[in-house]
Parts: C-alpha cells; structure tokens; sequence
C-alpha cells in the first residue's frame, strides 16, 4: 500500500471510529475540527485556523416547516369552501412551496429566518508555492456526517423517497395554483382537491420530522474519505509544493445541513482569491470508480463552469488507466455555492462498480472503514493530485 493510502486510511480510521457520528454543530464536529487543525500544524502548513461561523444544525427542520405550512392549506381548504379561507389556504401552499425550493437551491426563505443557528467553524491550512503566486486552487472536504433516516437504508427506500419528495413538492405548487383559482373565482368544489393533496404532505413531513430523531452516521465514506484524502495530500504537498499554485485546504462544517460552510467561507474569501481560483471537492470518495459531475443541485441542477470540466477531462486524458465517469449529481454537494457564484467548482466522487459494491451505506449506521476501499483511495489521490499539476501548468 502506498505511503499518502495508508496515512488517509488511518486519518479515516480515526474520524469514523475514534471521534465516530460528526452532527453538523455539534461537539462531535467540534473534535474533528480540532484533529485536523493539529494535523495541519505538524505538518507545518501556513495560516492553520479556525473560522467561526452560524451554521443551522437540521437539514430537516426547514422541510418540515414547509409541509407544515402546506398541511395547514390543505386542510383549511377542506374545512370550509369560503373565498377568505381558500385564498389563505393558497398563500400556505405557497409558501410550503417557496421554502422548499428556496431550500434545495441555498436560496433565503422563511423556514430558515424562524430556525434558530448554532456557532460551529471552518478549519483552513495554507500551502505555498516554491514561486510567484500565479494561481489559487481550493480543495475542501466536509468534516461533519449526515443523520441515519430509513429512507436511505435501501435502493428501494431511496426510489420511494424520491418518488415522495417530487410528489409532495408538486403537491405544494398544485395547492398554490387550485387553491388560488378556487377563491379568485369562487370555486369553491375545487377544494376538494386537498383529499389527494393533505396524505402526501402529511407523510412527508412526518418522514423528515422523524430523520432528526436518528443518530449521525460514522460516516467513513462520507465524508471521512475526503477529508483523509486531504489530509494526505497535505503532507505531499509540504513535500512536493507546487511551482505557482497556492492551494487552500478547506474543512468545512454543515455541508450536510446545506452547505452553510462553504457558503461562509466564500463570504470571507472568495474576493480574495478571485475568479480564476479553481475549487475541487471531494466527497465521498473510498469506494468505487471515479465520478467528476457536470451539474449540481437537488432539485434544480446548475451546471459544473466549462474550465472546471474541461481540467477533469485533461485529467482523464493522463490517466487512461484509471476509469472515471462524468454525469450529473443526484443531490448537492458543497461545490454547489461555488457554482452558484459562476466560480470554477469541481466535486470529485465516487460509485459503486458492480452489484457487489453496495451503495447503501450512504448516510446509514453501515458507513464504516470496513467498507472503504484502498485501492479507490489510491485513485482518487492520483486523480487529484494529476489535477493540481494541471491547475499549476
């Protein structure tokens, strides 16, 4: 086994067992946080900090205020066929609506302005190179790990609840639309349409107010991997800096309650660095063959910058013998803020090969090191470090 493998397995090793479920904002977090700062500074990186910053603790609570806001609609609809009650039933639905779109896609909505913020951080490091800074690149991986739902426990589970989400939002925006025309023209028979719409928000926000009740996973693959990786890039980094690349590693908090992290730390830096600093996250990256995406988000997918593409390809093309597949994210990833602010963003991950690599230890009690796959790890290192040498060239 390679030297920077084996120094990522035990960076793993340590995050997923010895520390374990690393909530967003909580002490557990706060550890690992502390860990890879010390890390940092043996390894004598530059500017090794810590960042404050407010971070939200639940990617469920905003969901589950929007269904409730759309339950309410559709129940009121039902109660009474009155214009008066129709319209406010509308403006619910509308609003359950906007919180959950807004949500998916970093946007500010209602939902988060009730919720209280937890103060967690962000830990930085700083690698020099040998010569004039000519280019900035940020590499990132997410310190905390997500809760442990039944919904994703099986590939079946993860199709149902799919299927739930695209139904209960369509719900939503149905209830806006019928019950607005319902009371603008006082019709007052189309209220009845809350019988199909009321069990399909009601069960969905019964699923995402009972996933805060679950434990935070290890956490191995995701997102330990990543942040091993780092880690041992880090060391070769001392070792081995580039010619005109400052690289900044990054270890967020709250990537799995949405992306509050990486959105701070733009607040803070990305002027700084400006708009030709290329960021590459990886995420989930100890099992299986190399994923680059071309588009991110949840709901709304927003496209990967062309140059971020056009760097994975030129990677791809010096190492024909590592496979690596290019196709769009099925949810978001921390790249996604980036992105948002037309930065050149990239997230590296990986799939299951074959059916007897199983993708469900995703965000469950399973996500252990046991799991996690040396020779992937190797890949991906070789895969990140081939593109830090392009972003220097």
């Amino acid at each position: 086994m390679e030297p920077d493998t084996n120094l990522a397995l035990n960076h793993i090793r340590y995050l997923s067992r010895a520390i374990g479920g690393r909530g967003s904002c909580t002490p557990k977090v706060r550890l690992a946080g502390e860990y890879v700062m010390s890390e940092l500074r043996k390894l004598g990186l530059q500017k090794v900090t810590s960042e404050p910053f407010m971070g939200s603790p639940s990617t469920y609570r905003p969901y589950t205020l929007a269904y409730l806001a759309a339950c309410l609609g559709s129940l009121l609809a039902l109660l009474s066929g009155s214009i008066w009650l129709l319209g406010l039933a509308a403006i619910l639905s509308g609003l359950g609506t906007w919180a959950m779109l807004a949500e998916t896609d970093f946007s500010s909505n209602w939902a988060q302005w009730l919720l209280p913020k937890i103060a967690t951080q962000n830990v930085t490091g700083v690698v020099p190179p040998t010569g004039e800074v000519r280019r900035r690149a940020v590499l990132f991986a997410h310190l905390d790990t997500h809760r442990t739902p039944v919904f994703y426990s099986s590939k079946i589970w993860h199709r149902l609840f799919g299927l739930l989400v695209t139904a209960s939002f369509l719900s939503m925006a149905a209830g806006l639309v019928l019950f607005g025309l319902a009371a603008l023209f006082n019709w007052s028979w189309l209220r009845w349409i809350g019988l199909l719409l009321l069990p399909i928000q009601a069960f969905a926000m019964y699923m995402v107010a009972t996933a805060d009740r679950t434990p935070h996973g290890p956490g191995a693959n995701d997102n330990a991997s990543g942040v091993g990786i780092l880690l041992a890039l880090a060391r070769r980094l001392q070792e081995e800096p580039l010619a005109h690349t400052e690289v900044t590693l990054l270890f967020p908090d709250c990537e799995e309650t949405g992306a509050s992290g990486m959105k701070a730390f733009l607040d803070a830096h990305a002027a700084g660095l400006g708009s030709e600093a290329v960021y590459v996250t990886l995420d989930e990256v100890g099992l299986g063959a190399i994923k680059y995406l071309t588009a991110d988000g949840l709901i709304l997918k927003h496209r990967t910058h062309p140059r971020a593409l056009d760097l994975a390809r030129e990677v791809c093309r010096s190492l024909p013998n590592i496979k690596t597949i290019e196709e769009t994210g099925l949810a978001y990833t921390d790249a996604l803020p980036a992105t948002l602010r037309g930065l050149i963003a990239l997230t590296v991950c990986t799939v299951p090969e074959n059916e007897s690599e199983s993708s469900d230890h995703w965000h469950q009690m399973s996500d252990t090191i046991e799991f996690i796959d040396p020779n992937c790890l190797e890949k991906v290192l070789r895969f990140t470090w081939e593109l830090l040498r392009q972003i220097d060239q």
